[in-house]
């Protein structure tokens, strides 16, 4: 019975050119947008007559308490009103006091003040808003949210709690919930584009995506440069699958100026999917050239280019990153060390082949897909108790354990040692049960270890 390769469709892509678990789909992309986000407002004011209206005997302290605030002279301010017994301030000087404390980050009293403030007045809608912003600073989102929801149900008109409320919703309920408190305040504040931001976010995970184009569309008439409005109708195209669209919107994002590192590295993703090489390799290269390069695009990029047997490009990317390799950590030295031996050893040059493989598991003696690649190289060199060392090596990884395993039971199989092989899958049923195919595959090593021992006993 020929077994020689019966476990291979097991492992089959493991050991192919670029072995990465970081870059094997090609599918899924993912661009960075500008999340909606809020910037607490500083101190507001010591208080609005039409909320809560000043004693008459307080009318000369609260101007020379306002000429104080005028100078930036908080803690004399708090001096002063702290002075009094909360039963003998007006709620109007409560709330300053509140707001004071607020301003000078003294938060547990800011917040017991605002609460003291509406134990005596329920409907006091600016109390309401300080302490949703107040619970907003301190992270206390649900909080916040029953906060500003309560003051827009007493009357609270201000784009920025609508926007709040709106951005409080989408984190903690979803986008539908988000929806009509991003429309009021973009209805009050159109050019806003925190809120504009935000109800496209809404619209877009909502799955509203007509509403989101044409939100969209009138603002890209509006700013047409405004590269991350582009941005945006590539996200929501992606959505969609319009995939050759989204490139189209995502390069004239990058031609207005977007150069973060997540979106070069989709466009270059969207356009080897595309097949327009050319266009991948001058984004792959622009981003390999700065400072921002991180491990895991860096690994993208080399076995994007593998996967579709790009040698001539990778090979040219490749003497980049060499230029400057003593510039990077040992860890991506050992990847551009890697993907080096694997082109060579494509290019059918195994003597430097295994110069780079022992510079990558040198350089990182933890990159587990460096000792896989170069065991397997090693196997069909015939050097089976040096590949054995490095799949034992590569199977103490938690990341290359198991591939590491099948690779050496392939070995094992491959020098014709079954009941070797059949222990090691024996143990991978036994660490790995989900394994495909893996039941069948001990079948037939025990049948063909019988077998044997038949014809030895003949």
């Amino acid at each position: 019975m020929k077994v020689s390769h019966f476990i291979s469709f097991i492992i089959a892509g493991c050991f192919v050119v670029s072995i990465s678990s970081n870059a094997q789909q090609t599918t899924n992309f993912k661009l960075e947008v500008e999340q909606p986000t809020f910037i607490i407002p500083q101190f507001s004011g010591p208080y609005r007559e039409r909320e809560a209206p000043i004693a008459p005997e307080e009318y000369e302290m609260a101007e020379r308490l306002r000429g104080l605030l005028d100078t930036g002279d908080k803690q004399l301010v708090l001096k002063e009103l702290e002075t009094f017994y909360e039963i003998e301030l007006s709620i109007a000087m409560m709330m300053l006091k509140a707001q004071v404390y607020f301003a000078v980050e003294e938060y547990d009293k800011a917040e017991q003040t605002y609460l003291a403030s509406l134990s005596r007045s329920p409907q006091l809608v600016r109390a309401h808003v300080d302490l949703g912003q107040l619970y907003m600073l301190q992270n206390k989102m649900e909080k916040a949210r029953d906060y500003f929801a309560r003051a827009i149900e007493l009357g609270a008109k201000e784009a920025e709690v609508y926007g709040q409320l709106g951005y409080l919703n989408l984190t903690q309920h979803g986008p539908f919930s988000a929806i009509t408190a991003y429309q009021q305040a973009l209805a009050i504040e159109p050019e806003n584009k925190q809120w504009q931001q935000g109800l496209f976010i809404s619209l877009t995970q909502a799955k509203m995506f007509e509403a989101a184009q044409a939100l969209l569309s009138d603002l890209i008439a509006k700013e047409p440069n405004n590269s991350q409005f582009w941005l945006d109708q590539a996200v929501l195209q992606l959505e969609q699958s319009r995939n050759t669209e989204a490139l189209a919107s995502l390069e004239m994002a990058i031609l207005l100026g977007d150069k973060r590192v997540n979106n070069l590295k989709t466009a270059a993703q969207l356009h080897l999917q595309q097949d327009s090489f050319k266009r991948a390799v001058e984004l792959i290269k622009a981003h390999i050239n700065t400072e921002e390069l991180d491990l895991t695009s860096l690994r993208a990029y080399l076995s994007w280019l593998s996967q579709r047997e790009m040698w001539r490009d990778l090979e040219g990317v490749l003497a980049e990153l060499m230029k400057t390799a003593e510039q990077y950590d040992d860890a991506k030295q050992s990847v551009i060390y890697l993907h080096t031996a694997e082109l060579k050893r494509n290019q059918k040059q195994p003597k430097s082949a295994k110069l780079n493989y022992e510079s990558a598991v040198n350089k990182d003696p933890n990159n587990g897909f460096a000792l896989l690649s170069y065991a397997n190289f090693l196997v069909t060199e015939k050097s089976f108790i040096e590949a054995e060392t490095l799949f034992l090596r590569a199977e103490a990884l938690e990341s290359t354990q198991r591939h590491a395993m099948l690779g050496r039971a392939q070995m094992y199989v491959d020098i014709q040692n079954y009941e070797a092989a059949l222990s090691v899958l024996q143990s991978v049923v036994s660490r790995f049960p989900n394994t495909k195919g893996i039941e069948d595959q001990i079948e037939i090593l025990r049948k063909v270890i019988l077998v044997n021992k038949q014809k030895m006993e003949v």
